[in-house]
């Protein structure tokens, strides 16, 4: 990320050579995370809120939706924080908020989530360092998976696939059931769920719902992220907090517990 792009958004005054927000200053060494004048925070986590959206959009794997899904109106629910391992990386975790499970079993509702690893000194994809994943979390299906683009990294590495000039780290929703993968699924193993590589990735809206305490989110609806607008049309999902303790997403799990789960928070390169 350069100077002048964050500079853009949150406004760095005259200080164009302040490193952004959550880059390294690989000229001196300094693992710090530096922040710009103007810091705009108010999920109190030490990045910038826009700076933080803007790593989730830039940063986000190939998604990989099989083309013949029945049910793929869905947004993205991230939290952004600095990895807790190595606060020069950034820790994105993506829930994957569907309208519809349209599998077997369907229910409204689904949300699937997966963890990203990033290093922002690198532009995407080249930054994206880790993928963890956990299909069909809590019940008898459950199939984690991790990939990685480090060198010398003993976890597989990721698919890879060709998009807007750059090989991206793929994730695989399961057809219908949307269970995520970060290798690609096979029916052996994995409750029958089938994936694709699909041509393109699917690119749902995203919005940054911030830290546990301090949400930047807290109605997905008025917040203009599930509107009938967006085409959602089932009233149970319908101004949904995404922090709200216990609270299921329509018949799916608690997107709540996605966001502190360390199940989704990869190594970054070992």
């Amino acid at each position: 990320m350069t100077n002048w792009a964050l500079c853009a958004l949150v406004g760095c005054g005259g200080a164009s050579n302040t490193p952004p927000n959550g880059d390294v200053d690989a000229a001196n060494g300094d693992s710090t995370v530096d922040t710009p004048t103007q810091l705009v925070d108010n999920d109190l986590d030490g990045l910038d809120d826009a700076y933080e959206l803007m790593l989730a959009e830039q940063y986000e794997p190939f998604i990989s939706l099989d083309p013949g899904d029945g049910c793929p109106r869905s947004g993205l629910a991230v939290r952004v924080r600095r990895h807790p391992a190595d606060p020069t990386k950034i820790h994105i975790i993506y829930d994957h908020l569907y309208e519809t499970d349209c599998g077997l079993n369907g229910h409204t509702g689904d949300n699937e989530a997966f963890g990203v690893v990033i290093d922002p000194s690198k532009p995407a994809p080249a930054g994206i360092l880790a993928i963890r994943t956990a299909s069909h979390q809590n019940t008898p299906c459950e199939k984690i998976t991790d990939c990685t683009t480090c060198a010398g990294d003993a976890r597989p590495k990721c698919s890879l696939a060709a998009y807007q000039g750059g090989m991206w780290p793929v994730i695989y929703p399961s057809k219908d059931k949307h269970g995520n993968y970060a290798t690609k699924c096979s029916s052996f193993g994995t409750c029958f769920d089938t994936c694709t590589l699909a041509t393109t990735p699917q690119r749902p809206p995203i919005t940054n719902v911030g830290e546990p305490g301090h949400a930047l989110t807290s109605n997905l609806t008025t917040q203009g992220f599930i509107t009938p607008t967006n085409g959602w049309t089932k009233p149970e999902l319908m101004n949904f907090d995404p922090w709200a303790a216990g609270a299921e997403f329509g018949s799916a799990g608690v997107p709540a517990e996605d966001f502190t789960d360390a199940t989704f928070l990869p190594a970054p390169c070992n």
